[in-house]
Formats: structure tokens, C-alpha cells, sequence
């Protein structure tokens, strides 16, 4: 009921939820009082004494026309509108709707508020947030941090650190934990960076959605007496955090040690050994001996069934093409024996390649943990001292063809010197290497496989020399950075699923002419993914730069060409990008995704705070409009995108198989050179010491 009552009558209710910043703007809000006049009633409940009332909302109000009577432009009698509610809960929401809707709260008031209307009132969740019109997992945020520990609430209400901070902590329901973490930020100079704070809470932790975590399955890890903490301050709800990553880890390791027995038991091997990480480590498969099983020849009955097949194969495809309707019984019965056919011909193809039991029990390889969350198996097989073939001929142990010295017997009589001169040794060889170029230029297909099969043999070498008399190699380009791993990110899994995928059966044979047919009668498939995975291997890294070493739009091009989206590959961090640049790229990329405005919203923060904003931002875990949070999620510097042009050579080179070509202007000679600096430096090797990165990308100071 609304009343008239004296503002001498009122007092500050200590059930007032805001706590702090009482004073803010009160001079400026009293003389809005004076020219106009209190715009709406105080919120209040009686107390014992009869016509004395308690304010449960309006508290500013309330300070605001005190103050105005105590400098005498209101009189000591000045009466007020009031609504008298029963003292409750209801007065206790009403206060809390008032004072979020207009100045905003001190978080920490805003949160013992919400804890308040739960804990003395009894209210549920859901009937604070109808109340409050906020969404249910707000106020479960809120009374999260109501309970933080002691001395993070305390600085969350003293101004001392920001409510994302604050929230940072409150990501595990540890307090002793946030105690801790917080005590170590206190003295650190990135201390109030969100994103380290969460890394030093999640420390020892582990993601739902993280590879072991899903190989072992939450119910298995529950019932274990694991313990399961959901964020409630993810971008998406439901997000959980695993803390007893200890449990996890062994609990995942008896699982995939299981499962390696089991492998081993199935196929006949000597060891399993099972690897609790989403890749192999090289290091690992360094210790033991890749093993190449050598793929057996076709028997005249396979060859004859194969072709047979192979001529079936061709006359139904060739029917669907011509005859059959699409949608007909007839159409999917063609269909169902071309997929039948490729079955059969790879169960032909698999027993080729079948290993010798008496092999196979002195092999073995690895089993790890794929990103989705299921056991993969390695790809090779590995031996860890030399293979033994009991079937070979007493003297050769491996099966190998024996010496591959000269034809002549032992009783042969011994060759005392050289039958050539060393001239005309070198004059026939370069006869005999003129010849056999003139015949392989003339013959594509054979000159195409060998191509092939040096780059292959080169890439499956890699630790061996192997004379192959040839000058075209495909050694893997050197990183940038020494020793470069990166084995968690998507494109060096992809890499290595290639690399464990290429078929290698024709690697085991003991010279080139067996590994070249052998690498011949490979299908078109096999061998194209060997040639697309050593010429891949070969590429430098380059960047969409505007100048430098490291800038080559030929690559752009190739990257349009794949269709490539960086954005599913890479995304900007704190750590890899934001955190090493300067303030200003941090600003134009934020203008960039969300205009001038979100560019001004930032440009007073910190740079650590800039960098970790940026990064959650990109990270699609900003709170902000969904056009932004769109934008922001696809959002990547310039060096990352594909969408360089090349541009023409300064001096542009030179092909003897362009007529006229001899003409035109001789090179540069070293004073020419010398004159222009951009030319010159063109012809230095790159050391890697250069700027190669451009102005922007350099290490901020």
C-alpha cells in the first residue's frame, strides 16, 4: 500500500543489498531530486515502534533527500510516497531489482544478494531468476562466486579485481584451491591475467571433451570416485572439469593396456605397447626397428581373377553410365557387386601382403589414444632386434638374395688391377647416361614412376644413405624453429595419420630394381598418396607477409587452390599470437571484427588484459553480440590467410627454352647488384636472423 511518511521516520535497512559504492554520484542525484522531485516511491517495511519504517529499496534515495535536508532545500518534515511491504523475501527482491537496474551493484553485493534470497528465504534457483528476469545459469554464476574463497570475495568487493577475474577463480568450487592460486597471482606480474588464472586453477585437471577423458567415459571415472565440477562460466553450459586427473591417467592406462594384450593375442604379436597420449612420440618408434613386410606376386589364379574381376568392375560401371536408371532394382544391384568387387580385390591385395606367422611373432607396434577418444593402432609394425626368417636358406637368416659382389665363383681367379682406365670409365659412363636419358624423356609413365619412387625411397629413408645416383630429392624442409613439435595440433595429427596410412610393402626389398617394381605394381591410389606426401615435405615455411624472406604468393595460391580454412586449423591465443605483438594489432583486429566501437570499448586496457580478451574473443568466448562472436570465430591475422597475390620478379628469370631468351639484357653483374640493396639481397641465403615478419608482428617491448 502506498503512504505518505516522513523521511525522519526512515532508516537504511541492513538487508539493503547494496553494500558499496553508496556515495556514487549521490551530490548529483540529490540535485535531480530538487529539480524534479523523487520520480518514484521507497520500498519499505514497518518497524516495532509505530510510524517508523525501514527502507528495504531506495536506499540512495533515501541518502539523497537526507543530505537535501541537511543543506536546508528541504524541510526537516519533507514527507516521501512509500510502499510497506511485510518484511520477507519479496522486500529483499525488490531492493536487489531496484539497485541492478539502476547504478550498477558491486558484483560482491550483487552475488550475497542472490545467496541471501536462496539461504534465509529458502527460494529456488529458478524462482530468483523469474524474479530477477535473468536466465537460470546467471544466478548459479552468482552464487558460485558468493561462495568464493574469503579473500577473493573480499577483493572482488573492495574493487581490487574485476568480476572476469573473480569469475577465473570461481571455475573450480575448490576454495582452498582459489586460496592458494591466489595467493601465487598476488605476487605475479600477469597476476590478474584471466587466462592464466584459469590455467593455474585447471592445473592437474582435465576436460570433458579431452581425448582420455572420452576414451575412459564418465561413468567409468564416476564410479571410480572421480569428481566432476561444471563450469559455469564456459561459452557453452554443460562444459565439465574432471579434477582427479591422476585417477584419470591410470584409469586410461589399464584400459589401453587391455586393449593391447588383446591386439597382441588377435594378431599373433610379440608386444603391444600401449601409449597414453593422442600421437606416438617419435622418440619412441626410434628405439625399435621399423619392420617392411615385402608384398608376395600375384599366383597366375589371383592374376586371372583379379583381371576377371577388373572386367566385370569396368562392363557394370560402363552399364550405369549407359543403360541402368538411377533409383531402378537394377541400377542398385550393379552398385552392390562394384562395391562386392572391391571387397574381393582387396582381400586379394591383403593376402599379398600377409606376414609369416613365424614373422609376425617377433613383431609388434603400438596402440594409442585417437582424438575422438578410441584406441587407434599404429599403422607399422616394428621388431626390436634383427627379423629372423626361419624359412630362409641356412646362411641367410633375413631371406635375402646373399653377396651382391661380382658374378664370378670362388674358384674364380682373382682380378689384380683395373680393367678400365679412370678416362675411359667416366667417358663410357657419360655415353651410357646420355643414352638412357634419351630413352626415359621419350617414356612419361616410366619417368613419372620413377620420379615417384626416388621421392618415396627418399622420405622412407630418411636416417639411410642410399646411393640412387640421381639428383632429384625430396628432403623434408627444415623448420624455421629447431626442433619444432606440436603433436596436439589438428594438422600435425592429420600429418601424422598420413604418414602411418602410406603403404610401405615395397619397402623391405633388398635393392632399388625390387623396390622400384615392387613400388610399380602399386595401385594408382598408393602410389599418389606417397608422391603427395613427399612433395608436400618438401614446402618452406612462408607467411602472407608484405615483404621479407618468408613471403611466397605462390604459396597463397596453392592454399586457395586446397580451399583451405584456417580458421579450422589454427586459432590466435594469448600465447601464439595476441601476447607477442603490439598493442595496436591487438586494436585493429578487435575494429576489424566488431568496428570502432569494440576498438574504443579496449583501447584503455592493459596490454596482458588486451591479449587475454583478444584471444577469448577469437575463441569464440566473449560475451558479445552474436554478429561479433561470428566474426571474431573466423577472425585470423593477415600472415595466416591464403589470400596473398605473387608478384612479378624484380629481374625475371631467364629459360634457355624461350626463343630469344639469349637477347635481352645479360644479368646483373656484382656493381649492379651492389647499387640496388633489394636486389642484392635477394641473391644472400637466409639465415634466420632477419625481419622477415614485418614492423607489426615484432616482439612488443
Amino acid at each position: 500500500m502506498i503512504q505518505s511518511v516522513k523521511v525522519k521516520n526512515l532508516s537504511l535497512s541492513k538487508d539493503n543489498v547494496r553494500k558499496r559504492n553508496r556515495e556514487a554520484g549521490l551530490e548529483e542525484f540529490a540535485q535531480s531530486i530538487a529539480e524534479q522531485g523523487l520520480l518514484q516511491n521507497l520500498i519499505v517495511t514497518p518497524l516495532k515502534k509505530a510510524g517508523t519504517y525501514t527502507v528495504k529499496a531506495g536506499g540512495r534515495r533515501l541518502r539523497a533527500l537526507q543530505l537535501l535536508i541537511e543543506k536546508g532545500t528541504l524541510p526537516v518534515d519533507h514527507e516521501v510516497p512509500v510502499l510497506v511491504l511485510a518484511d520477507g523475501a519479496a522486500s529483499v527482491g525488490a531492493s536487489l531489482t531496484e539497485n541492478r537496474q539502476r547504478l550498477p551493484m558491486n558484483p560482491a553485493d550483487d552475488c550475497l544478494a542472490f545467496k541471501t534470497l536462496t539461504e534465509q528465504f529458502g527460494m529456488s534457483v529458478e524462482q530468483v531468476a523469474i524474479q530477477q528476469v535473468v536466465s537460470v545459469r546467471f544466478v548459479e554464476q552468482r552464487l558460485r562466486l558468493a561462495d568464493l574463497a574469503a579473500p577473493i570475495f573480499d577483493a572482488l568487493g573492495a574493487g581490487e579485481i574485476t568480476l572476469a577475474v573473480a569469475q577465473a577463480y570461481a571455475v573450480t568450487a575448490d576454495t582452498d584451491r582459489q586460496a592458494r592460486v591466489f595467493e601465487q597471482m598476488k605476487a605475479s606480474y600477469y597476476g590478474n591475467q584471466v587466462d592464466n588464472i584459469r590455467r593455474a586453477i585447471l592445473s592437474g585437471t582435465v576436460k570433458a571433451n579431452d581425448a582420455k577423458a572420452r576414451f575412459v567415459g564418465r561413468d567409468a571415472y564416476v564410479a571410480a570416485g572421480g569428481h566432476v565440477e561444471g563450469d559455469l562460466f564456459a561459452a557453452e553450459s554443460g562444459d565439465e572439469t574432471w579434477t582427479d586427473a591422476d585417477l584419470l591417467e591410470q584409469l586410461a592406462t589399464s584400459k589401453l593396456e587391455a586393449a593391447a594384450i588383446e591386439l597382441a593375442q588377435e594378431q599373433g604379436l610379440s608386444f603391444v605397447t600401449p601409449v597414453t597420449s593422442t600421437n606416438v612420440p617419435y622418440d619412441m618408434e626410434r628405439r625399435v626397428h621399423e619392420f617392411h613386410a615385402k608384398a608376395r606376386p600375384l599366383t597366375n589364379e589371383e592374376q586371372a581373377l583379379v583381371e576377371e574381376l577388373g572386367q566385370e568392375n569396368d562392363d557394370l560401371v560402363t552399364a550405369l553410365e549407359t543403360d541402368l536408371a538411377d533409383g531402378t532394382p537394377e541400377a542398385q544391384a550393379a552398385t552392390d557387386r562394384i562395391d562386392a568387387i572391391e571387397r574381393q580385390i582387396e582381400e586379394i591385395d591383403t593376402a599379398c601382403k600377409a606376414i609369416d606367422p613365424a614373422v609376425k611373432a617377433q613383431l609388434g607396434t603400438f596402440v594409442y589414444i585417437g582424438g575422438d577418444g578410441q584406441v587407434r593402432v599404429h599403422a607399422r609394425l616394428f621388431s626390436e632386434k634383427q627379423v629372423v626368417d626361419l624359412n630362409a636358406p641356412k646362411g641367410k637368416p633375413n631371406g635375402g638374395t646373399g653377396s651382391t659382389g661380382g658374378d664370378a665363383g670362388a674358384g674364380d681367379e682373382a682380378d689384380h688391377g683395373p680393367r678400365y682406365s679412370a678416362a675411359l670409365v667416366d667417358e663410357l659412363a657419360t655415353q651410357r647416361r646420355m643414352i638412357l636419358v634419351a630413352h626415359l624423356a621419350s617414356d612419361p609413365a616410366l619417368a613419372l614412376d620413377l620420379t615417384i619412387f626416388l621421392m618415396a625411397q627418399n622420405a622412407a629413408f630418411t636416417t639411410s644413405y642410399i646411393r640412387d645416383n640421381s639428383t632429384l630429392k625430396a628432403n623434408a624442409a627444415q623448420m624455421p624453429i629447431f626442433a619444432f613439435r606440436d603433436e596436439a595440433s589438428m594438422a600435425s595429427q592429420t600429418i601424422e595419420d598420413q604418414r602411418q596410412h602410406l603403404d610401405t610393402s615395397w619397402v623391405g626389398h633388398d635393392t632399388m630394381t625390387a623396390r622400384f617394381d615392387a613400388f610399380r605394381a602399386l595401385d594408382e591410389q598408393a602410389r599418389g598418396a606417397w608422391v603427395a606426401y613427399s612433395i608436400a615435405h618438401t614446402l618452406e615455411a612462408t607467411l602472407n607477409v608484405p615483404d621479407g624472406a618468408r613471403v611466397n604468393g605462390f604459396h597463397d595460391h596453392l592454399g586457395r587452390l586446397l580451399g583451405i580454412d584456417v580458421a579450422n586449423w589454427w586459432r590466435p591465443t594469448a600465447q601464439n599470437f595476441f601476447g607477442r605483438v603490439k598493442k595496436d594489432v591487438m586494436l585493429d583486429a578487435l575494429e576489424e571484427i566488431g568496428g570502432p566501437i569494440l576498438r574504443g570499448r579496449y583501447k584503455d586496457a592493459k596490454k596482458g588484459d588486451l591479449a587475454a580478451t583478444c584471444a577469448s574473443l577469437c575463441n569464440g568466448q566473449g560475451i558479445v553480440e552474436a554478429e561479433i562472436r561470428e566474426k571474431a570465430s573466423a577472425w585470423l591475422p593477415d600472415a595466416m590467410r591464403f589470400d596473398g597475390m605473387e608478384k612479378a620478379e624484380r629481374v625475371p628469370p631467364r629459360s634457355s627454352f624461350v626463343t630469344g631468351s639469349d637477347d635481352e639484357d645479360p644479368e646483373l653483374d656484382d656493381e649492379e647488384a651492389q647499387d640496388d640493396p633489394d636486389l642484392a639481397d635477394d641473391d644472400q641465403p637466409d639465415d634466420g636472423k632477419g625481419d622477415d615478419h614485418g614492423e607489426d608482428y615484432s616482439q612488443a617491448a
